[in-house]
C-alpha cells in the first residue's frame, strides 16, 4: 500500500511538471513562433456518413501576454485509409456522393440564440385568429321518429371548450431557454347551436349571444445555446475513382478573425452530413506577433442553420436583429457563407441581402459559383456544374463587408438578412458573423502572404508545377498607402537572389497578386529532389518596415517534367459545339509569353484525331487546352463523347497522357533541356548506355578517375535510381528497370565538374 501511495504522489508529481512544462514553454513564445494545436487527425475512421457529428476538446493557449499575428488552420482530406472508392457507396474511400462538413467551434460563455413562435391561447379543434364565446350553457338539437312514428325534438347539452392561455417567461442574457407557461385555464362555449334532421343532417344553425371574444396572436420566445462559430464550410468531392493520395489534400483558412474565441478549452464538432465520408486531418497554427489590428469581438449573428426560401422571406427565421456594437471597436464587418441545396436552391443563383437600420438594401450579392476551375479534378460526379455558393470538393463562397461607415460604436444597430426571391426546393445554409475591430497597429507596414506559384498548394493545383514566372500576393497591412516595394526572392541555397521593384497604390489590407521575372537565373539552383522558393521583402514605400515578421515566406514546389524538344501531339475533339469542336489548344513560351504553336485559328472539327509533330528550343513551355462549354474534352455526364489530348515521343512510346475531364481548362508546365549540359570531360562524355529501349536491364561502361553519381528519373523529376560508384578505371554497371512502369526516364552521369544525360525508354 505504501508503495502504491509512493507511485501515485510520483506520477502526480510528473503530472504537474509536465503541465508547469507546457505553460512554461507556452509564456517563452517569441514573435515569430508557432503554437500548433491538433483537433481530429486521419487516425479518427469510426462513424460513417449522416452519422454523429466529430466532436472533441480543443485547447487553445491562455497565455494574456501572447498575442498572434495570424490564426491559421490546416483542414487535410483524404479518402479512408488512403484508398479509392471502385464501388460506389458512402462508407468507403471518398463517399460516392458530395455533403456539407461545417466545421464549428463552441463558446459557452457567448449566447446564441434561435427565434421560436407559438399561439398565444390553445384551443383544441379551433384554427381561427378570433375565438368568440358564450358563457351560457349551449345545446344542440335532434329530430327522431319513435316507434309510433311521431316526431320528436330532443336536446343535448354541449361540453364547453378547454383554452389555455400562454405568456413567455423571458430568459434573455442566459443560456436558458425561454419558457411557454400557462397562465390560465377557462370553459367555454362556441356560440352556435346546431338542429339536426332525422339523418342526422344540419338543418339549422343559431348564432347565440357572444358573451365575449379571444384574440389568438403569436408570441416569440428563443431557446438558447453556448454559441456555435462557423468558423469553415466545406462540401466533400465527388468520390468514385477520386484519389486524394495517401496523405490526402490540404487547405488553409486564416481564422484570425475567431482570435477572441481560440482561447482555452473549447469544443469543436464538424457536422451536417459528410463529416464521415473521409478522413479529416484539423491543425490550428496560432504564429506569436502582432496582427494588422486587433480584433476586439466576434459574434454569430444568427446561428447557423439551413432554413427553406418562404421562412427565410417571412422572417420566421433570420429575423432583424438589434445587436449592440462593441464601443472599444473603431471598425466593423460582416462575414457571410451563404450555400443553396435543393434542386432550385442549388442550381439557380439568387440574389441575397444584408441592411442595416431597416433602410434599403446596402448590400446585395448573387449567390453562385463557377465550378468549371476545381482544383480537385476529375470527380465521380457532375463536380463542373455551377452551382449556390459551393463547389464539391471546395470551401464555401466567404462574402465580406465592411460596414464601419453605417455604424457607430457602443450603439444599437438592426441587422438584417434575406433572399429576395426564390421557388421550388430552395434551402439555404446561412451563416452571418460581426466581426469588430480596433485601429491598425502599424501605419508603414506591407507583408507577403501567399506563394501562387511555385507551389504544392491544393487552391493553386491547376497552374503547378511551373518553370515560368513565379506568383506571389502582397497586402498593405498599415494604415498608409501602400506604393513601393522591394521584392527578393529565390529558390534552394542560391546566393544571388532576384530582385523585383513593385510599385501601385494599396490601401489598408487591400491585397495584389504580383508576377515576379523567371528566368534561367532563378531555375538554375532547382535540384531533382526537393525545392523551396523563398520571398522577401522590404522598403515599402522607400522607408522602413513598422513589422518585418511578416516579410518573408517560403513555397516547397515540385519540377515540371522535362520532354524532348521535338515530339507530336496526339489530339481527338469530341462531338460538343456541332460542326466546330468546343476545344481549342496553344503552346506558350513563358520566356516571352507568346504563342509558338495553336489549333487552326477556325477551329478544329468534331470527331477528329488531329497528329502535329511540334520542334521547341530549349526553355520553359505552357500547354493550354479550353473548353467553351466548360465541360472538358470527355465527361460521362454529356453524349459528347470522349476526346483525347497526348504526348508521344517521336519513335518511341507516349510522353504525357491528359485527362480529358477538366472542366473549363487544363494547364500543363513543361521543360525543354538539352541532352547534354556542362561537358568538360572527354571520358564522361563517352559514356556507353545499352540496350534502349530496354525491359529488364541497362547496361552502362564508360572509364572514370574519381567518385561517379549515377541517377535515374522519371519524366516528371522523380528519383528512380541513385547510387555512388568509387570508379578508377574502366566502369561497367548494370540497372534494373524491370519494375518500372514503360516510358520516358533520364540517366544523369555525374563526376565533379561534368554532367552526362541520356534519354532511356523503357518499354
Amino acid at each position: 500500500m505504501k508503495m502504491n501511495n509512493t507511485n501515485l504522489i510520483m506520477k502526480k508529481i510528473l503530472l504537474t511538471v509536465i503541465i508547469l512544462l507546457l505553460i512554461e514553454n507556452i509564456k517563452a513564445q517569441n514573435t515569430g513562433d508557432t503554437i500548433i494545436v491538433q483537433t481530429f487527425d486521419y487516425s479518427m475512421t469510426y462513424g460513417q456518413a449522416w452519422g454523429p457529428p466529430r466532436d472533441t476538446i480543443a485547447y487553445f493557449p491562455t497565455d494574456t501576454n501572447l498575442t498572434f499575428e495570424k490564426i491559421i488552420m490546416s483542414y487535410s482530406m483524404r479518402c479512408k485509409d488512403g484508398q479509392i472508392n471502385t464501388s460506389g457507396g458512402n462508407n468507403v474511400a471518398c463517399g460516392e456522393w458530395d455533403y456539407s462538413c461545417h466545421t464549428y467551434i463552441h463558446d459557452s460563455s457567448r449566447i446564441d440564440s434561435l427565434k421560436l413562435k407559438t399561439y398565444s391561447h390553445s384551443i383544441t379543434g379551433f384554427n381561427g385568429s378570433v375565438y368568440d364565446y358564450s358563457l351560457d350553457t349551449v345545446y344542440n338539437y335532434f329530430y327522431s321518429i319513435d316507434s309510433l312514428g311521431i316526431i320528436n325534438l330532443d336536446s343535448i347539452a354541449l361540453s364547453p371548450d378547454t383554452i389555455y392561455e400562454f405568456a413567455i417567461i423571458s430568459n434573455s442574457n442566459t443560456l436558458m431557454n425561454d419558457v411557454v407557461d400557462t397562465i390560465s385555464t377557462n370553459y367555454y362555449w362556441q356560440p352556435f347551436s346546431y338542429t339536426y334532421d332525422t339523418s342526422g343532417n344540419i338543418i339549422n344553425i343559431d348564432t347565440l349571444f357572444i358573451s365575449g371574444s379571444i384574440s389568438i396572436s403569436e408570441l416569440v420566445y428563443y431557446n438558447r445555446y453556448p454559441m456555435a462559430f462557423q468558423i469553415m464550410s466545406f462540401v466533400t468531392p465527388y468520390g468514385i475513382g477520386l484519389d486524394l493520395g495517401p496523405e490526402g489534400k490540404t487547405w488553409y483558412f486564416d481564422l484570425t478573425d475567431y482570435s477572441p474565441v481560440f482561447k482555452g478549452p473549447k469544443r469543436i464538432t464538424v457536422s451536417s452530413g459528410g463529416q464521415w465520408q473521409e478522413d479529416m486531418d484539423i491543425k490550428f497554427y496560432f504564429i506569436v506577433g502582432t496582427p494588422p489590428r486587433n480584433v476586439i469581438d466576434m459574434q454569430q449573428i444568427w446561428r447557423p442553420q439551413s432554413k427553406g426560401y418562404s421562412s427565410i422571406m417571412n422572417d420566421d427565421f433570420f429575423e432583424p436583429r438589434n445587436v449592440k456594437l462593441n464601443s472599444n471597436a473603431t471598425s466593423f464587418k460582416l462575414k457571410s457563407v451563404i450555400t443553396g441545396h435543393g434542386q432550385q436552391g442549388e442550381f439557380i443563383p439568387r440574389d441575397h441581402y444584408l441592411n442595416i437600420d431597416g433602410g434599403p438594401q446596402e448590400y446585395v450579392w448573387s449567390v453562385w459559383t463557377e465550378c468549371a476551375e476545381n482544383p480537385v479534378y476529375p470527380q465521380g460526379g457532375t463536380w463542373i456544374y455551377d452551382r449556390a455558393g459551393w463547389c464539391p470538393g471546395e470551401p464555401s463562397d466567404v462574402k465580406e463587408e465592411d460596414i464601419t461607415s453605417l455604424v457607430n460604436p457602443g450603439q444599437i444597430h438592426n441587422i438584417d438578412y434575406g433572399i429576395t426571391t426564390a421557388s421550388g426546393s430552395s434551402n439555404y445554409w446561412v451563416s452571418n458573423q460581426l466581426v469588430s475591430y480596433s485601429d491598425p497597429n502599424f501605419s508603414l507596414d506591407a507583408s507577403v502572404t501567399d506563394v501562387i506559384s511555385p507551389s504544392k498548394k491544393v487552391r493553386y493545383a491547376r497552374y503547378n508545377p511551373t518553370c515560368g514566372n513565379p506568383k506571389i500576393k502582397i497586402k498593405n497591412t498599415g494604415s498608409a498607402d501602400l506604393t513601393s516595394l522591394k521584392i527578393e526572392y529565390w529558390i534552394n541555397n542560391a546566393t544571388n537572389k532576384e530582385v523585383y521593384m513593385w510599385t501601385g497604390n494599396l490601401g489598408f489590407l487591400e491585397e495584389e497578386m504580383v508576377e515576379l521575372t523567371g528566368g534561367l537565373n532563378l531555375w538554375s539552383n532547382t535540384t531533382n529532389s526537393e525545392n523551396t522558393f523563398y520571398v522577401e521583402i522590404s522598403n515599402p514605400n522607400g522607408g522602413s518596415d513598422n513589422y518585418n515578421f511578416n516579410n518573408f515566406i517560403s513555397s516547397d514546389f515540385d519540377l515540371t517534367p522535362k520532354y524532348p524538344n521535338t515530339f507530336a501531339l496526339w489530339f481527338e475533339t469530341n462531338s460538343g459545339g456541332g460542326f466546330v469542336s468546343e476545344s481549342s489548344w496553344e503552346f506558350i513560351d513563358n520566356s516571352n509569353n507568346t504563342i509558338v504553336y495553336q489549333s487552326p485559328v477556325g477551329g478544329l472539327f468534331t470527331n477528329t484525331q488531329y497528329r502535329d509533330t511540334l520542334i521547341f528550343n530549349e526553355g520553359c513551355y505552357s500547354f493550354i487546352i479550353r473548353d467553351s462549354d466548360d465541360d472538358g474534352i470527355d465527361f460521362w455526364a454529356n453524349n459528347d463523347g470522349s476526346g483525347m489530348a497526348r504526348f508521344r515521343e517521336i519513335g518511341a512510346s507516349w510522353l504525357k497522357a491528359f485527362e480529358g475531364d477538366f472542366g473549363r481548362f487544363m494547364y500543363h508546365e513543361f521543360r525543354i533541356e538539352n541532352e547534354a549540359s556542362s561537358i568538360n570531360d572527354e571520358s564522361i562524355k563517352n559514356w556507353i548506355v545499352y540496350p534502349n529501349p530496354s525491359s529488364n536491364i541497362i547496361n552502362i561502361k564508360g572509364f572514370g578517375n574519381d567518385l561517379i553519381k549515377i541517377r535515374l528519373y522519371d519524366n516528371l523529376g522523380k528519383l528512380k535510381f541513385n547510387e555512388n560508384v568509387d570508379a578508377i578505371g574502366i566502369v561497367n554497371k548494370d540497372v534494373d528497370v524491370s519494375n518500372l512502369n514503360a516510358g520516358l526516364y533520364f540517366l544523369e552521369i555525374e563526376n565533379h565538374n561534368s554532367k552526362f544525360r541520356k534519354k532511356i525508354i523503357k518499354k
